[in-house]
């Protein structure tokens, strides 16, 4: 793929930085100026519509904003549901996918990512089940989460290990399209329990007050990745660039806190798990 220097504001900002690291764009952007990110506004804190401004916000928006500032390019959103995320940066509808996108092994085959958070999957249900007390108890129960993620195949194991080798009934997985819809069969009882990540739940339960409780500690745990297609080595080495100056500037703390995300902080980004060079 054809590329070209970052512009001249940029370039200055960058002559500290190693060569080997985002001293250019890919062709394409450097003409229009504008990066495509694909995500799925409904992800509580990583990115959402704030329920007062109505504006796309989040964790993930405001730092692709500020990777953006120091690329000096603008971020368009491709929005859709999860499952769409995938197909969307496959048929180059998008240029990176950034929306609480799990680095898992099989994703690997098709995008490399650059990891900044870490992850893992939480059991949760309603606080006023008191019956609800640990995983286990939602054994012989039914469970959402969202489909095309890790988290249906993360409760099978689960459920396996501890309920079935147990002699219990297993979880059935009841997987649905958005975390909206998850939220609305889980309060109607529909589900016994639902699974999110460990990044999510505290601020699913900070927008409620009262309506939801972790259920145990977190099961599993995975790398949060910024998604590219393997052959644009030149966008995705710009965005470990503009990572990095994040972090040496302080916005990816500032942020953390904002968002209260200090346990899913990840201060030293990799290339699909793998220290970079």
């Amino acid at each position: 793929m054809k590329h070209h220097l970052i512009g001249a504001f940029a370039v200055v900002a960058l002559m500290s930085a190693p060569t080997a690291w985002a001293q250019e764009l890919p062709e394409d952007i450097a003409a229009s100026g504008v990066v495509r990110i694909a995500l799925e506004p409904a992800y509580v804190p990583m990115e959402y519509f704030d329920p007062e401004t109505g504006e796309l916000t989040g964790f993930d928006v405001e730092l692709a904003r500020a990777m953006a500032e120091i690329l000096g390019v603008e971020i368009e959103y491709q929005e859709g549901t999860f499952e769409s995320l995938t197909p969307a940066l496959q048929s180059g509808r998008a240029d990176m996918i950034m929306s609480g996108f799990y680095d898992r092994p099989a994703r690997r085959e098709y995008f490399d990512f650059i990891n900044y958070l870490v992850a893992g999957a939480q059991f949760f249900g309603l606080e006023s089940n008191t019956e609800l007390t640990e995983p286990t108890d939602l054994c012989g129960e039914s469970v959402s989460t969202i489909r095309a993620t890790s988290y249906p195949e993360t409760i099978e194991t689960f459920s396996n290990e501890f309920c079935v080798a147990a002699g219990l009934e297993p979880i059935t997985v009841s997987p649905d399209s958005d975390v909206p819809q998850m939220l609305i069969n889980l309060r109607t009882g529909r589900v016994a329990g639902a699974v999110q990540g460990l990044e999510s739940v505290p601020a699913l339960m900070a927008n409620e007050p009262g309506t939801y409780k972790p259920v145990g500690e977190p099961i599993g745990s995975a790398l949060m990745g910024m998604a590219f297609n393997k052959d644009d080595t030149v966008l995705r080495d710009a965005f470990v660039y503009a990572l990095r100056e994040t972090i040496s500037n302080g916005t990816y703390d500032e942020l953390i806190a904002k968002y209260q995300l200090e346990l899913s902080a990840y201060p030293e980004p990799t290339i699909n798990g793998e220290p970079i060079e």
